[in-house]
């Protein structure tokens, strides 16, 4: 019975899989009919900042969704005799027991090199296709190896922990090249100014009227650096941030130069930015003197690609804004569990409700009670709430009947050059409201 509590304790509770001390016995059988084993780690990258942003449930869902994918490449991309484990109980790190190979006498570096390939692939692919965009784009795995060569006068244990700091090792390395490859080619967007920017509108409702445009940046060609999030993800791994904005909020004024008197502009800012010199000498740039703009006719939107860790210096710098003119918006509130905190500390002008909390709304209970919660809210505070990512007529009729005064998404007009108008098929069905 103790045994079994015993092995009941070295399972993870999250995915289920065994622990490194587990796999010993397995282990020496191999190494002592073929004197040597190979071995994976998988290392989820912590640098995504996932538990962070949206709590350890959510990073816990991430760590099943790998297990599950792992799982399911023994008798494809792994041999069905390949074992799977963790490191450690709520780690970070997949471990993988390479069975021996069946018509060589060896593992060579050379066979590892092509596994790990292949199953780096089909993690991300995997990700790729289950996790949503925001999640996924925050999301980093490496794979490296190494090949235990059985010494029997060296205890057991010990080889085999050496062997997985030096798998570990490895897919550190290849995290390093990864980012050193991104990080240049970032640079060059940077210094080429290789940004532009799109718009989509935001609609009051119920009356379908257009009060202003998110401006939207994208990176150049079809490639990874087109998405905003992977372009701030590389950032704040290569310490670009500020970099990268100020390209990002010039082509962006730039842009909106000719939006209508009567609409607003709302802006992204990255919490890092807040201090940043050009950002606070932004009434007095140029780009707004030359054009329509004023600093009332902005909304600075406030993003949680990374966590507020001084609240009392936060608000102290957007005071400085508010008595400017310009207005705060909190961005994808629902999405992180900092949202409420922010929330009571900056006191905004707008929420943006997160699309996560939008996106079925018309079949989902809890959301609509969430969501009349925070409409609730919005109107004893006097807090506009934006709801964003609405996508279908039936997600839009469902909140018009929750009496939300703004909202954004594909159902109004996709994200596009200045400036689009609400699609003319967007009411071909009644909709109802209050």
């Amino acid at each position: 019975m103790e045994k079994k509590n015993l092995e009941k304790l070295l399972h993870d509770k999250v995915t289920g899989l065994p622990t490194i001390p587990l796999l010993f016995d397995d282990i020496k059988k191999i190494l002592m009919e073929y004197n040597q084993v190979g071995l994976l780690c998988v290392n989820i990258a912590k640098y995504s900042k996932i538990e962070e942003i949206y709590g350890y449930k959510a990073f816990d869902e991430v760590m099943k969704l790998v297990a599950d994918i792992l799982e399911s490449l023994l008798g494809g991309s792994l041999r069905e005799a390949d074992v799977i484990s963790q490191l450690m109980i709520s780690g970070n790190t997949f471990s993988i027991l390479l069975s021996p190979p069946r018509s060589k006498t060896e593992l060579t570096k050379e066979d590892l090199a092509k596994i790990k390939k292949r199953v780096s692939s089909k993690i991300t692919e995997a990700t790729r296709n289950s996790l949503d965009y925001a999640l996924f784009q925050k999301f980093g795995s490496y794979v490296g190896s190494a090949i235990l060569n059985y010494d029997k006068n060296v205890r057991l244990e010990r080889q085999l922990y050496t062997a997985l700091e030096e798998a570990l090792q490895d897919s550190a390395t290849e995290r390093q090249k990864d980012a050193k490859k991104r990080t240049e080619e970032l640079k060059k967007i940077i210094k080429e100014e290789e940004i532009y920017s799109l718009f989509q509108p935001i609609v009051k409702l119920p009356e379908f009227k257009i009060i202003g445009y998110e401006a939207l940046s994208r990176g150049p060609g079809q490639g990874e650096f087109e998405r905003p999030d992977k372009l701030f993800k590389i950032a704040y791994q290569s310490d670009l941030v500020i970099e990268l904005e100020r390209i990002c909020r010039k082509k962006s004024l730039a842009a909106a130069c000719d939006m209508k008197p009567e609409h607003m502009l709302f802006l992204n800012i990255e919490p890092d930015s807040i201090n940043d010199p050009e950002l606070r000498q932004i009434a007095a740039s140029n780009l707004l003197l030359n054009s329509y703009l004023t600093p009332e006719r902005i909304v600075l939107e406030i993003t949680e690609r990374s966590a507020i860790l001084d609240f009392s210096s936060f608000r102290s710098a957007l005071e400085y804004f508010r008595a400017l003119g310009f207005k705060i918006a909190i961005d994808d509130a629902g999405a992180g569990y900092a949202t409420l905190q922010s929330i009571i500390e900056l006191k905004p002008d707008f929420i943006k409700l997160d699309m996560s909390l939008v996106r079925n709304v018309d079949t989902d209970d809890v959301k609509q009670q969430l969501l009349k919660a925070l409409i609730n809210f919005g109107k004893e505070t006097n807090v506009k709430m934006i709801a964003e990512g609405i996508e279908t007529k039936a997600e839009l009729r469902t909140l018009l009947e929750m009496d939300i005064r703004l909202g954004q998404g594909y159902v109004f007009a996709y994200p596009s050059e200045p400036f689009p108008e609400i699609r003319s098929d967007a009411l071909t069905q009644p909709i109802s409201s209050r």
